[in-house]
């Protein structure tokens, strides 16, 4: 009698062991398997390119805050920015006076109404204007190339929070600004911070609907 009982509480700790060992098997399995999908997805600029590549277009509201020697206040402005892959580019100031940037290929014109200026010109005859234009236009067409052509390229954070630090390279562009940093999260810019030679700096801050 007690060799049967002792044979039955035998069995049933195999089997509870067994039970064990089965699910301590998918909870490892499971969090091998998370290590290495985050190793997959792991963000880089690279990851980063690829996030961007894949806008298509867009038009959000932006907020830009002008700190200058010649100013006793910072400046504010507000418009829009829009873009539609891959070369399509447009800044419109909307306040505190109208003026459009619109930069399609390697044409760039300039337009503001109140004054009565209406020119375009080739990005190529202006080297500075050139690679100021790709420092948002590259990434966001994910050209990683097109950026390391004008700038040293910095990145750093996470998908959630990461910056990208760019410091021109171009002469006629270094002798202007000293740096450009990009925030971002994902796939979208959140603020544009730019530090010219001379001290004078501008931030844009982008707006997100929810």
């Amino acid at each position: 009698m007690t060799s049967g009982i002792k044979t039955d509480w035998a069995h049933r700790l195999a089997r509870r062991i067994r039970h064990i060992s089965r699910w301590l098997g998918i909870l490892l399995g499971f969090v091998f398997t998370a290590t290495l999908a985050s190793a997959a997805e792991r963000w880089d600029i690279d990851a980063l390119m690829s996030a961007l590549s894949r806008i298509d277009s867009g038009e959000k509201r932006y907020t830009e805050i002008k700190t200058m020697a010649l100013l006793k206040e910072p400046m504010r402005l507000s418009g829009t920015l829009s873009y539609r892959a891959p070369s399509f580019l447009e800044k419109h100031v909307l306040s505190p006076f109208e003026e459009r940037y619109t930069v399609d290929g390697d044409s760039l014109t300039i337009e503001n109404p109140g004054k009565g200026i209406k020119q375009t010109l080739s990005l190529a005859s202006q080297p500075a204007i050139w690679a100021f234009v790709e420092s948002i236009r590259a990434p966001l067409a994910g050209d990683l190339a097109t950026l390391n052509r004008f700038y040293k390229v910095n990145f750093g954070g996470s998908e959630r929070n990461w910056l990208l630090a760019l410091v021109p390279t171009e002469p006629d562009m270094a002798r202007l600004v000293r740096f450009i940093r990009i925030r971002g999260s994902g796939d979208r810019f959140d603020r544009i911070e730019i530090e010219e030679t001379g001290g004078d700096v501008s931030v844009m801050t982008i707006e997100h609907q929810p």
